[in-house]
């Protein structure tokens, strides 16, 4: 499979847990078909927001893999640290654009009566941003390891060009 020219690997374990969520369909096809597809969504939806940011940074994007519980975007190394944490914020952006809203809608007008469709909302909405908040967590392999470096490689930006600006008034005087 490709998304956007890149190509995506599926490990064949992620073709066993599709085959025992859809052992369900026997008993109920609708809930066990939502339930695949916002399984796959999450997976993809998180990779390609690290697709995304990656090339807006002029990374090349390599690959992506799926593995049953988590994903791997491959790309190029990027040029700076922040670009590196940017790119980590991606995956973890992608699933709080998707989630939040539909998080919002179950707290404003409460669930539907349709079950496939409360599934999808439960699934990517809430389950997305525990993963994604979990996938925070400061630890590799987890996004966050790389991630929340944004922070020290902002506050050293802001200090070098508080420093040039400072040094500036100082040649002129």
């Amino acid at each position: 499979m490709r998304i956007d020219g890149v190509d995506v690997y599926v490990h064949w374990s992620v073709f066993v847990i599709s085959g025992f969520i859809l052992l369900g369909a026997f008993q109920r096809p609708a809930m066990s078909l939502v339930g695949l597809a916002c399984y796959w969504c999450v997976l993809l939806l998180h990779e390609c927001g690290h697709m995304l940011v990656a090339r807006r940074k002029r990374c090349e994007v390599l690959g992506i893999e799926l593995y049953p519980i988590w994903a791997i975007t491959r790309f190029e190394m990027p040029k700076s640290k922040l670009d590196h944490s940017l790119i980590a914020w991606g995956g973890v952006t992608a699933q709080a654009v998707i989630a939040l809203p539909l998080i919002a809608w179950v707290a404003l007008f409460g669930y539907t009566r349709f079950e496939p469709i409360n599934e999808a909302l439960a699934i990517l909405g809430f389950l997305s941003l525990g993963i994604a908040l979990f996938n925070l967590l400061p630890f590799p392999p987890l996004d966050g390891a790389i991630a929340w470096r944004i922070f020290p490689e902002l506050i050293s930006r802001a200090s070098s060009r508080r420093n040039k600006r400072s040094d500036e008034r100082t040649y002129r005087r």
